[in-house]
């Protein structure tokens, strides 16, 4: 059998292909001007990584939560010396561009955070698109992910293309 004639069922191609092979560029709502305040960040951001959560009850991530994001860097050969972890909720307002201009970026994953809230347009999770350069992948909560297996497979896949492991 030629590999010419080979036909795949439609519903097969999208099986296989969740996002989209090339990323998208994202354009991004413009921001206000205000003045950006410091951000505080956990990690010593040596590869430039941001990570960006949204968590009201605690300074960043409960031990146990903490402990599954530790555990995923690891798989990607990532530690905290590596990112940058902002919690979002005590930067209300704070659009992912004011982010970069005060923290060095390549790539951004964002947990849980409604697009917008960011200055982004809408954003389907666990695909990687750019933002001015920036490789931006909106993933879900990462206490749902611990909880979900098949949002672990996902958020794998995703990091895996977005880290070239």
């Amino acid at each position: 059998m030629s590999l010419e004639r080979l036909q795949l069922d439609p519903f097969l191609l999208a099986q296989m292909y969740h996002q989209p092979i090339i990323p998208e560029e994202i354009k991004a709502v413009p921001a206000e001007a205000k003045a950006v305040p410091e951000i505080k960040y956990l990690g010593e951001n040596q590869k430039n990584i941001l990570l960006l959560i949204q968590n009201e009850k605690e300074a960043y991530l409960s031990e146990e939560t903490f402990n599954l994001l530790t555990n995923i860097l690891n798989a990607c050969k990532l530690g905290m010396q590596d990112v940058a972890l902002v919690n979002t909720a005590n930067y209300p307002g704070t659009r992912l561009q004011n982010y970069l201009s005060k923290i060095p970026t390549r790539q951004v994953i964002y947990f849980a955070i409604p697009s917008d809230a960011l200055g982004l347009p809408p954003m389907e999770t666990y695909r990687i698109g750019t933002h001015h350069g920036i490789s931006v992948l909106m993933s879900d909560d990462l206490q749902l992910i611990a909880t979900d297996k098949i949002l672990k497979g996902r958020l794998w896949m995703c990091l895996k293309q977005l880290f070239g492991i």
